[in-house]
């Protein structure tokens, strides 16, 4: 998780932002594990992890807004609010 702590604090986030990403990292580790992954290569898992069918990888690529951090987020939400999660995707993640 240091790693992870480290990233979003380098970007510029909020400390009590930063906390709390860090304890939902520390609920899905094996997410937190590719994110890691991610962090220090700069690419993702060409077999990467898969929820409710996307990977991050194939989440970053439906949109810009989905590169990075935000994939692996979207991941999370995936796991844990899947109809919200889909909503989002299926409605092409529209900026209000």
């Amino acid at each position: 998780m240091d790693q992870i702590k480290k990233y979003l604090i380098e970007a510029g986030l909020d400390e009590d932002f930063v906390k709390r990403k860090v304890l939902t990292y520390s609920k899905h580790p094996d997410i937190a594990e590719e994110f890691s992954d991610w962090i220090r290569s700069g690419h993702y898992r060409d077999n990467g992890l898969e929820v409710q069918g996307y990977t991050a990888k194939q989440l970053a690529e439906l949109s810009q807004y989905l590169v990075g951090e935000a994939s692996f987020s979207m991941m999370i939400m995936l796991r844990e609010n899947p109809k919200k999660a889909l909503s989002k995707i299926k409605g092409g993640f529209k900026v209000k």
